[in-house]
C-alpha cells in the first residue's frame, strides 16, 4: 500500500485537501498519515514556573490533539467508499518540520500533502517545509481544488539538466488512473534549445512514453512568467515543478529556491513538486 503524509491544523481547508486527496487517489491501495504537531506556549514562564508547572498544564495540548485526530481518522473512516483506504493519527509534540523528517524515515512515506492557502504568497510553514523535505514529492492543495475523473499532469521545466524520474514514477504508481494524461511545458521557446537542453528533453520523452498509455502532450512557452498565463487555463489539472538541488549558498541560507517565486505564479493550482 502507499503511504501518504497529510499534515492538519484541522481548520476547513485542511478537511477540503483530504477530501481532494482521498478522491485523487480512489483506485490505489493507501494508508494516510494525518499528521499533528504542538508544541508548549512557555513564552514569559521562568524556569521556576516550568518546574511547577501542573500536569494538566503538560497533558492537555496533547489530549486535544489526540481527540482532534481521532475525530479526523473517524470522519474518513466512515466516509471512505474504498475499503483498501486506511486512514491513522500521528500527534507529536515537535516543530512540524522534525516531526516530518521523523515519520518521513519511520513509515517510508510516497507522498507528503500539503495544504495551501488562497493567497499568492507562500507561508513561512510552507516555505520551511519545502526547503527542508527533499525525500520524497509534495503535492500543494489548494482551496476547492476539485479531483475529475481524469487527471492531466503537466510537468514544467527548462530541461536545462537531466531531469530526476524517481518521484514523478512514485506519484504516478500511487494515482492509477486509467484516464491519467502526461503533458510536458518547456520554459523555452522551442527554435532556440540548446543540443543539451534537447537531448534531455528526448530522453525525458522517451521516460514518459514507458509509463504512460496516453500520447504525450508537448508545449513551449517564453518566458518563463508566462507560467502563469498558462497555469490559469489549467485550473483543473496538476502543475508539477522541479526543485533544484540546493547549492552551498542555499544551504546555509542566504538565499531561497527558486521554488518559492515560481509557486506564487501557481496560487490557484494543485502543484507537484519533485527533486533533483
Amino acid at each position: 500500500m502507499k503511504k501518504i503524509l497529510i499534515p492538519t491544523d484541522f481548520s476547513l481547508n485542511s478537511y477540503q485537501t483530504i477530501d481532494y486527496v482521498t478522491e485523487l487517489f480512489i483506485n490505489e491501495p493507501c494508508e494516510f498519515y494525518f499528521l499533528n504537531t504542538y508544541t508548549y506556549d512557555v513564552a514569559g514562564l521562568n524556569a521556576i514556573e516550568m518546574l511547577f508547572a501542573d500536569k494538566e498544564y503538560f497533558d492537555k495540548p496533547k489530549e486535544e490533539s489526540l481527540e482532534q485526530l481521532g475525530k479526523l481518522v473517524e470522519r474518513y473512516t466512515l466516509k471512505s467508499t474504498h475499503i483498501k483506504h486506511e486512514f491513522h493519527a500521528i500527534s507529536e509534540c515537535l516543530n512540524l518540520v522534525e516531526a516530518m523528517k521523523k515519520y518521513l524515515e519511520e513509515i517510508n512515506i510516497d507522498l507528503v500533502i500539503l495544504t495551501r492557502k488562497a493567497v499568492k504568497t507562500i507561508g513561512r510553514n510552507t516555505e520551511h517545509i519545502l526547503e527542508n523535505i527533499r525525500t520524497c514529492p509534495i503535492l500543494l492543495v489548494p482551496p476547492h481544488a476539485c479531483a475529475k475523473d481524469g487527471v492531466y499532469l503537466t510537468i514544467a521545466s527548462d530541461f536545462k539538466q537531466k531531469v530526476t524520474t524517481n518521484e514523478i514514477n512514485k506519484f504516478c504508481k500511487i494515482l492509477a488512473n486509467p484516464n491519467f494524461k502526461i503533458g510536458i511545458l518547456v520554459l523555452q521557446k522551442q527554435n532556440s534549445l540548446s543540443t543539451r537542453v534537447r537531448n534531455n528533453l528526448e530522453s525525458f520523452i522517451n521516460y514518459l512514453k514507458e509509463i504512460s498509455n496516453n500520447p504525450i502532450g508537448l508545449e513551449y512557452i517564453q518566458p518563463s512568467y508566462r507560467l502563469k498565463d498558462y497555469a490559469g487555463t489549467h485550473l483543473d489539472g496538476i502543475m508539477c515543478i522541479i526543485d533544484k538541488k540546493p547549492d552551498l549558498l542555499q544551504k546555509i541560507g542566504l538565499y531561497k529556491s527558486d521554488i518559492i517565486p515560481t509557486l506564487g505564479q501557481l496560487a490557484s493550482n494543485t502543484v507537484l513538486t519533485i527533486h533533483e
